[in-house]
């Protein structure tokens, strides 16, 4: 855990509500929040974007707060794309998607866990399978892995699996979102959502094309200004 973990205690203060009102939210999951030995702690920036984004509080953002920028290409450079993914189902496919992130070294193990198991419960919530073979898994509630902005990643699989995604295929791809904030969040998955809307981009993904190829295709395949009405 970081300096800015917060406990229970701490996170009823911060969104002057009582400790029974945050126990509630942690059983009713609408809290962003990770059990670490037993206890349950809550990250400063992520309840700050959580609380802003329901109007808890009435609490002022940090200094050091600022807007998170959503950048499709630029996410999926710190992401990267990855070949060969083992695993025949969703939480054995995150445990070796996770640690291809090329980030994924300067995690703390107690940090890598959380995010398996995030995108673990949150497949079995409902699937991440948008159909044609690809799914866009992401954790229930958005929040800083360490990266400090937002992170789309792509990984092919080795074989596909079954996400009992909404057509019933099988997936062959994973484009994992990994944002801040909920608004980041919503405006990452619409790019993403436009560029694989494309019929001819979701074809050219069964031809496992080489990262430089792919990279140029998402660069070209958006819309120009895509973010600008959200920066």
């Amino acid at each position: 855990m970081t300096l800015d973990d917060l406990t229970v205690k701490e996170t009823a203060e911060f969104l002057r509500v009582s400790e029974k009102t945050i126990s509630r939210w942690i059983r009713q999951g609408v809290i962003p929040a990770i059990k670490f030995q037993g206890q349950y702690r809550f990250d400063r920036r992520e309840i700050e974007a959580w609380a802003r984004y329901r109007r808890i509080g009435g609490h002022t953002p940090s200094a050091d707060a600022v807007p998170e920028t959503v950048d499709l290409t630029e996410a999926v450079r710190l992401g990267g794309i990855h070949y060969k993914i083992e695993g025949d189902a969703p939480a054995e496919i995150f445990r070796n998607m996770v640690e291809l992130f090329p980030f994924a070294g300067n995690m703390p193990q107690d940090m890598k866990e959380a995010l398996i198991t995030d995108l673990t419960e949150r497949e079995a919530l409902v699937t991440t399978g948008i159909g044609n073979g690809i799914a866009m898994p992401h954790p229930r509630h958005p929040r800083d892995w360490g990266i400090g902005q937002a992170v789309v990643g792509i990984f092919f699989l080795e074989r596909p699996a079954d996400f009992k995604a909404i057509d019933g295929q099988p997936v062959f791809v994973l484009f994992p979102i990994l944002c801040i904030t909920v608004k980041g969040h919503l405006r990452m998955l619409s790019q993403a959502s436009h560029l694989l809307n494309n019929p001819g981009l979701r074809e050219y993904l069964h031809t496992r094309p080489t990262r430089t190829d792919l990279m140029d295709r998402i660069q070209h395949g958006l819309p120009q200004a895509a973010d600008a009405a959200g920066r």
